[in-house]
């Protein structure tokens, strides 16, 4: 099937710009606990172990999340189920609210891990591949995270602002109050917001594959035997794993260059400029250069900004070079990131059956997020102070060069793919 007629990136990149609203929106309620650490413990009247049970109900429905929300994808109206998963997830935190006993606390988290994962992550992908045309992908997704980092970053520093100054006037108590409403209500706008905007953009993917008779099972059987699946595990897999690690770097800039904590902080917070510089840059070359091109640079960049920081002269006298290394890392990572999804484009996977790909490349290649902690944590645990951080540099190293290789792989067998998205490129140049 082709792609909707309607679609396309310029037409819809307002539409875009709220789907990233709505990729925000929806984690603030699960994880504002972590940025509200000591309030949240206060408001609630918990301690440290049950606010960690917390995160453990989340993370167990999370991880059940990304192994099926491919079928959602694949199986379930789009235009619903993605502002129905705002709405709920909203709804259900007024429930705290209440202060409700303990098992229906952690129940609320079960739930949200459902409704920001389950039916939410893979459906949310497979709109914005919906929005924009074959060619147009990488600047979708581009501006989808880029968005999404944008407002992510500005809100944070709003909010926190507010809620500072709300303490203040109205006590600790009430401040909390008011956040939680804030988040619940912020869900629950853009939710149905969402659903004004879409009901009318997105192909009727369900009744399609009733027509055709298509069988999920056999899809993932299909996209099992495909060496691109497999291909775009590693590459999610290698890239993610670093871009993850990122919050290593400013305990490392301190270790090894002796800088205060408060410019640590500053040139971690920097990763959101470069960011935003590094999704549009690499958006827009990927869509005129090709798809797996860009992510191929991208790796080979991250390897540069990672072996920089780990073999440049520890002296701050070099702070322009840290910073140009850190610049390259984070540009090519987010670029990379922005490509997750876009580059299987290029892997000749239909839009209407994208979730049965996602079934296995979600779950696999964000594997990454259980997987990496413990080699960082065992990297600095083992060896002392800047020698850990060197071997937790190269294990990036080592990672990257693994998925660098994989990128090779997925090119060589998507060379007629790669032909036709270059000529339908330039038929839209010459409109």
């Amino acid at each position: 099937m082709e792609q909707n007629t309607q679609a396309g990136y310029k037409k819809n990149r307002i539409i875009i710009l709220l789907i990233a609203l709505a990729g925000m929106s929806v984690y603030l309620l699960p994880y504002f606990r972590s940025y509200y650490y000591d309030a949240y413990l206060a408001y609630f009247g918990i301690n440290d172990m049950q606010m960690g049970m917390l995160g453990s109900a989340y993370g167990a429905l999370a991880i059940v999340g990304y192994c099926l929300g491919g079928w959602v994808a694949d199986r379930a109206p789009l235009k619903i189920v993605v502002p129905g998963s705002l709405i709920v997830t909203g709804v259900a935190g007024l429930i705290l609210l209440l202060k409700p006993p303990f098992p229906v606390h952690v129940a609320v988290y079960a739930i949200w891990g459902i409704t920001t994962i389950l039916t939410f992550w893979n459906p949310l992908m497979k709109v914005l591949r919906s929005l924009s045309r074959p060619e147009e992908q990488a600047r979708g997704y581009a501006l989808f995270d880029m968005g999404r980092g944008i407002l992510n970053f500005a809100s944070g520093i709003v909010i926190m602002a507010a809620f500072t100054a709300a303490c203040r006037v109205v006590g600790d108590h009430a401040g909390m109050t008011g956040l939680i409403i804030f988040y619940d209500l912020e869900a629950i706008i853009v939710g149905v917001i969402c659903y004004f905007a879409l009901r009318n953009r997105l192909p009727d993917f369900t009744k399609e594959k009733g027509e055709k008779k298509t069988n999920f099972g056999r899809e993932v059987l299909h996209a099992l035997k495909m060496p691109t699946t497999w291909m775009l595990v590693i590459i999610m897999f290698a890239t993610y794993g670093v871009i993850i690690s990122y919050t290593y770097v400013v305990p490392y800039c301190t270790a090894a260059f002796g800088m205060s904590a408060a410019l640590a902080g500053i040139m971690g917070y920097a990763a959101n400029g470069f960011r935003f510089a590094g999704c549009w840059i690499g958006g827009q070359i990927a869509d005129r250069k090709g798809l797996s091109a860009m992510m191929l640079a991208d790796i080979a960049l991250m390897m540069v900004g990672v072996a920089g920081l780990m073999l440049m002269p520890q002296s701050m006298n070099y702070m322009w070079l840290l910073i140009l290394f850190i610049a390259i890392l984070c540009m090519s990572m987010y670029s990379a990131q922005a490509l997750h999804y876009a580059v299987m484009e290029e892997g000749s996977y239909p839009v209407e059956t994208m979730g049965a790909a996602t079934f296995i490349i979600t779950p696999l290649g964000y594997g990454a997020e259980s997987v990496m902690p413990l080699f960082n944590g065992w990297c600095l645990s083992t060896f002392d102070g800047v020698l850990g951080y060197r071997y937790m540099f190269g294990g990036f190293l080592v990672l990257l060069a693994i998925g660098f290789i994989a990128c090779l792989i997925f090119r060589a067998c998507t060379k007629e793919r790669r032909a036709e998205l270059a000529r339908l490129r330039k038929e839209d140049k010459n409109k």
